[in-house]
């Protein structure tokens, strides 16, 4: 905990972060609660910081899910999360090892958007996706883009004009700065025309292959 102190020390006192202690469970309604990585029964944030990275609006913040039961029961799972904001809104769309969302037991897009895809056995660990239009999913989710999620054990989805990754466990603020860079690979790995896409056709890209 100490060090993790000292990390929070070092940002806070860093003129290109802002630096918030908490915020409102309807604070990450913004960020299309819930859906994966949000709790369906709510959402705890703490320590978040904003500011720019690679020159993308960047929001970090510590994040535990509430997935099951109340007081005393609380079950929750922990989770490192970072979000940048894009400058069109996409398609909604998700891509996650299937480990890092399990718990959470719950629709991986707001609204439903059907039974998820899993890309098993071809990728390790087991990854899993979804999409309200499959074309799009098509042209993002490239092999390329599902062994970097694997690799570095990152979930992300699309909501609106942000891309929000997550990674399990509390981590010092480098870690999540690493998941930004990571999102903002992603996004500049995108093909030009996502951006003119249009408005989504709801669905799930069942039987996708990447």
């Amino acid at each position: 905990m100490w060090r993790f102190r000292k990390n929070l020390r070092r940002y806070r006192e860093d003129p290109d972060w802002h630096y918030r202690k908490r915020e409102s469970r309807d604070w990450v309604r913004q960020f299309g609660a819930p859906g994966h990585p949000f709790g369906p029964r709510g959402n705890h944030v703490k320590h978040i910081l904003e500011g720019h990275i690679r020159g993308y609006e960047a929001t970090l913040f510590h994040l535990a899910a509430v997935h099951k039961g109340g007081r005393p029961a609380t079950d929750v799972s922990m989770y490192s999360v970072a979000v940048l904001a894009l400058p069109a809104a996409l398609p909604a769309t998700v891509l996650s090892p299937a480990s890092l969302v399990r718990r959470l037991a719950a629709p991986p897009l707001p609204p439903r958007a059907g039974t998820p895809v899993d890309l098993s056995p071809a990728h390790r660990p087991r990854m899993t996706a979804c999409s309200t239009d499959p074309a799009f999913a098509g042209l993002i989710l490239t092999e390329q883009a599902i062994r970097r999620a694997a690799d570095t054990k990152t979930g992300w989805r699309l909501h609106e004009a942000h891309i929000i990754g997550w990674i399990k466990e509390r981590k010092p603020y480098e870690r999540i700065i690493e998941l930004a860079e990571t999102l903002a690979n992603v996004v500049e790995e995108f093909p030009e025309a996502v951006w003119g896409w249009g408005h989504p056709t709801p669905g799930c890209p069942s039987g996708h292959t990447p």
